[in-house]
């Protein structure tokens, strides 16, 4: 068939209607400039395919033809289609072909996939509930007839259709071919045809027979045709069946693994050297799983019986040291040097295991003597060996470091245990003692072996550490310190001991943030601040404690939140200031009055000076923090509640008045300060059973007023209302709903006093707020004091009254509304 023809559609190859513009089967836009470049595209392949007909033809004249000879159909034509030009409209996309995806995501060349997929899988599940069902039913000569049958059946078709080009079908029956063997071998392990075989036995020969069949399977090229995939991936994971049932089957089960494992390996060289990627991988992956279940097994057995009889005779040392051998076999095989070096540096720590496990046996000393000695032996050959081979130091020294700092966790926690036994708050004396429970482990290798593991880190990169050799020492020596101080609490001794020890390194470390820069004085600064919060907390016990190693780490850590050189390097020192200083000055509260009910008033003026000091954000918020920290714990235990808590929000109000006075960028604190000050005098009021309602009112209007008068002072486009009507409604309203209650009373006169001034002041001064005031509340009050005696009037006299009111009103409403016209007027034009 010839591929350019203007009388079918070039998609699906259906026949055009003379003069149709588009395919009416798939829609296809035949009149599209597009379709001509592909006419013409079509053409030059027949010619292509012309001419390769005819040097066919003369290379083999004599050859039968294979194929029946094309039908007489029209000549090519040597020109363009004569399609007429697309019409002035714009396309519409074109439905997608039959192979391309549809709507709905799936690929036309998905669906045999899907298909024979499934088909597989049901294939399988029939299989085997066939063999549930009906094997009892079947003698011997139909079990095996069925068995080989369907197996013999299913690989030849697989072949034969993988032969025919048929990929995928032949895939999928590859896959039912070696299920049915592994059922074939399992069946025949249940019929008892090979004698009274276990469960693990019969999955160890199934998982050997399906790999022994997938394997040439997976290398075998049928017919030119590509290799099947399927088959390469069973065999990894019938690889994997195996071992595991090798492992079960047997009491020697390290050898089993060792024998897959070997295997593995083999199926592995024959992969690459067939240029099998898929089984290479496949086998890899199995023979590496195998691989670590071997070598874990080992390692546990060696742990849980570390005498030399049961490494040395039993087979768990030599188990370990094939691991160990095979680890080499990867790099050996690919030839890859990087490959080699690691499997070498893994081979190393098996073997360095094997050779120290026999101390575990023995006392915790030798252990951890042990544990230093090969690391720090491994840790000296990443410094010593050239490039390329301290790479093979890497896993023992890195697996020995963990070692280490796993004995260094035992003793720290040793120590905290002893600390936690004498950790009640400010409750024991200076010279409190450090008791049991005792070490585990030998202290005094502490400090060597966080040496040791610093210098694993360090050797990681030699390079960059020769270039910041002084660096490094800087770190060694502060984890030196911190290492003696735990080592010194792991004995029987003062804790003032180890806190002084902490409490030197911290200022060390303050001291460094102090003179270097960069990051590294950000680093020391955190360590330092850090460093300073443990001490504080491991002083807990004494108040003394506290206040001796408190007070010098506070002071440096002011010296550095003021003098630090990089902005973060203050911020660090800035946030734990306070709260150094805050801790300290409780402690010398206590040391002094030993109450805790005098405690959080020296903390909130210690802090609340540093705050003034310092007027930063990282400062004056850890502050406001410890100082609120502190008041519960004294109001909890003051004789006074409401005397304590109304002279601390007193020094507190003080404190931000005095913030907002020193600091301009600081001014609403003062807003704070006033609502403390007030807050503290309805405390005390409330303490001393104060009732009535002007103490509580008067002090805070007379500050709106005051507040209000100085911004009609700065301010001329301010209203009297706007300013002075908070304080006069403030210092008015409380006073008149006691009046309502109780009318004949001097608060009645003042108030009636206060209401007449304040109505004479605003007329005067031609202030809205305190006329309108004045005059409203005055009204009230004198309504309130007419009230008693209206009831004594009789009632023809208030009827008369409203009718001469109403006469009156009626008479002069024209006047009258001109006098109220001009009050309103008036009353507007008032500032």
């Amino acid at each position: 068939m010839r591929y350019a023809d203007p009388l079918l559609c070039p998609d699906c190859r259906t026949a055009l209607p003379t003069g149709a513009p588009v395919c009416p089967t798939c829609s296809l836009l035949v009149r599209h400039p597009l379709a001509v470049d592909l006419f013409g595209t079509l053409q030059r392949a027949d010619g292509i395919l012309a001419r390769l007909r005819t040097a066919s033809d003369a290379a083999a004249p004599a050859a039968p033809a294979l194929t029946a000879p094309m039908p007489a159909g029209r000549a090519p034509s040597t020109g363009l289609p004569s399609y007429p030009p697309p019409p002035p409209t714009t396309p519409t996309t074109s439905p997608t072909s039959p192979t391309s995806p549809g709507p709905g995501g799936v690929s036309f060349a998905s669906v045999p996939k899907i298909l024979l997929g499934l088909g597989a899988f049901c294939l399988l599940v029939a299989a085997v509930i066939f063999l549930a069902v009906s094997w009892s039913s079947l003698g011997v000569g139909g079990r095996t007839a069925v068995l080989a049958g369907l197996t013999l059946t299913a690989g030849v078709a697989a072949l034969l259709l993988h032969r025919i080009g048929l990929r995928i079908a032949g895939e999928s029956l590859v896959v039912v071919a070696l299920g049915m063997l592994a059922l074939d071998v399992v069946g025949a392990g249940a019929a008892d045809w090979f004698g009274d075989l276990g469960a693990a036995t019969i999955a160890c020969a199934a998982g050997g027979v399906v790999a022994l069949a997938a394997v040439p399977l997976g290398l075998v090229r049928v017919a030119a045709q590509p290799r099947l995939v399927a088959p390469q991936v069973v065999a990894g994971i019938a690889l994997l069946v195996g071992y595991v049932g090798a492992v079960g089957a047997t009491d020697h089960w390290l050898l089993a693994g060792h024998l897959v494992v070997a295997v593995g390996i083999a199926v592995v060289l024959l992969a690459r050297r067939a240029d099998a990627p898929v089984l290479l991988w496949s086998a890899a992956a199995a023979t590496g799983l195998g691989w670590l279940g071997t070598a874990g097994a080992g390692f546990v057995e060696s742990v849980l019986t570390p005498d030399l009889h049961e490494l040395w005779v039993e087979g768990s040392g030599w188990s370990l040291l094939v691991s160990a051998a095979a680890l080499l076999v990867p790099g050996a095989v690919a030839r890859h040097r990087d490959l080699l070096l690691a499997g070498a540096s893994g081979a190393a720590m098996l073997v360095t295991v094997v050779l120290t496990l026999p101390c575990v046996d023995t006392d915790a000393r030798t252990v951890g003597l042990v544990a230093l000695g090969t690391t720090a032996a491994w840790v000296l050959a990443l410094g010593v060996l050239p490039r390329p081979a301290r790479v093979i130091a890497f896993a023992p020294a890195g697996a020995g470091s963990l070692v280490l700092l796993s004995l260094a966790l035992e003793t720290t926690g040793t120590a905290l245990d002893r600390w936690s036994n004498v950790s009640e708050v400010f409750d024991r004396p200076f010279g409190v003692r450090l008791t049991s429970p005792e070490a585990a482990t030998e202290p005094l290798l502490l400090v060597p072996s966080l040496l040791t593991v610093l210098g694993c880190v360090a050797l990681v990169d030699r390079g960059r550490a020769r270039r910041a050799l002084p660096a490094w020492g800087r770190v060694a020596g502060l984890v030196t310190g911190v290492g003696v101080a735990t080592t010194v609490a792991t004995y029987d001794v003062p804790l003032a001991a180890p806190l002084a020890v902490l409490t030197i390194v911290a200022l060390g470390a303050l001291g460094l943030a102090l003179l270097t820069t960069g990051v590294e004085a950000t680093t020391w600064a955190v360590v330092g601040a850090v460093t300073a919060a443990g001490v504080g907390m491991g002083a807990m016990p004494s108040e003394a404690l506290v206040l001796a190693n408190l007070a010098p780490l506070a002071a440096a850590l002011v010296v550095l939140a003021v003098l630090g050189r990089q902005p973060a390097t203050r911020v660090v020192a800035g946030i734990g200031a306070p709260a150094a200083l805050g801790l300290a000055a409780a402690a010398a509260a206590m040391v002094v009055a030993d109450d805790a009910a005098w405690v959080s008033v020296p903390v909130l003026l210690a802090v609340g000076v540093l705050a003034l000091a310092l007027p930063r954000l990282e400062v004056e918020v850890p502050a406001v923090v410890v100082a609120g920290l502190a008041f519960p714990v004294s109001l909890a235990t003051a004789a006074d509640p409401g005397g304590y808590a109304a002279l601390w929000l007193t020094v507190a109000g003080c404190l931000f008045g005095a913030t907002a006075l020193l600091h301009e960028t600081r001014r609403a604190c003062a807003i704070a300060g006033t609502a403390l000050l007030l807050l503290a005098s309805w405390v005390r009021l409330a303490d001393l059973d104060v009732t009535a309602p002007e103490p509580y009112t008067l002090p805070l209007a007379v500050g709106l007023a005051g507040l209000g008068l100085w911004r009609l002072q700065r301010s001329a486009a301010v209203g009297t209302l706007e300013a002075l009507l908070p304080g006069l409604l403030l210092a008015t309203v409380p006073s008149l709903l006691w009046v309502f209650g109780d009318p004949v009373s001097l608060r009645a006169l003042a108030l009636g006093a206060g209401c007449l001034a304040l109505t004479i002041a605003g007329a005067a001064l031609r202030w809205s707020a305190p006329l309108v005031v004045g005059a409203s509340i005055g009204a009230a009050v004198v309504l309130r004091e007419l009230g008693p005696y209206a009831g004594e009037f009789p009632k023809w006299v208030w009827i008369g009254l409203a009718g001469a009111l109403l006469t009156v009103v009626g008479i002069t409403w024209e006047r009258r509304l001109l006098d109220v016209r001009q009050a309103v007027g008036l009353l507007g034009r008032l500032r």
